[in-house]
């Protein structure tokens, strides 16, 4: 084989192996595509939306109140998408449709609608979990179900952060 052609054919498989090397380290560590396919995000995400996950935001700082949160449903074998209401070692109570936060009405409740106990009872958020909500809380399998429960921080891949589905939709989450 010629000399120049065996190091051009070197040199391709470096630039392959490389490109899968970095598309491994961004899915991994960086960011990743998401598809809402549920309705417990609306109004604020709609079925069919397509996302960015910011998964670097959490290596360096804790989900936030507010957060879109996507996070890993075990029981299901799937990821839900979820706002983060309540942080670690806060208590939550919901009581005559609203949320309280150590006592405190939650504002913004991120909702229009009535936000019903569903059997959820006043606790605590235990050290290094979350408890996250639906924005369609009528239509939302989420912290107040024992099927979710509380979500460990471990569970949490990432912060939504940008729509790019539909075209005339794109921007920044919120």
């Amino acid at each position: 084989m010629d000399e120049n052609i065996k190091k051009e054919v070197i040199s391709w498989i470096k630039l392959i192996l490389s490109a899968f090397v970095i598309a491994f380290i961004l899915k991994t560590y960086v960011f990743q595509i998401a598809l809402v396919n549920q309705v417990s995000m609306e109004p604020t995400l709609y079925e069919g939306e397509i996302l960015v996950i910011a998964k670097v935001n959490y290596l360096i700082n804790d989900p936030a109140r507010g957060d879109i949160v996507v996070l890993k449903d075990e029981l299901e074998d799937k990821y839900l998408i979820k706002r983060a209401i309540g942080l670690p070692n806060e208590v939550i109570d919901i009581r005559n449709d609203r949320v309280y936060i150590d006592g405190k009405e939650l504002n913004p409740d991120y909702t229009d609608i009535p936000t019903r106990d569903n059997g959820f009872v006043k606790s605590r958020v235990p050290e290094n979990k979350y408890f996250v909500m639906g924005d369609n809380r009528m239509q939302s399998r989420d912290s107040r179900s024992d099927t979710v429960g509380f979500v460990s921080r471990d569970n949490i891949v990432g912060k939504a952060v940008f729509r790019i589905w539909p075209f005339n939709k794109i921007g920044i989450v919120r």
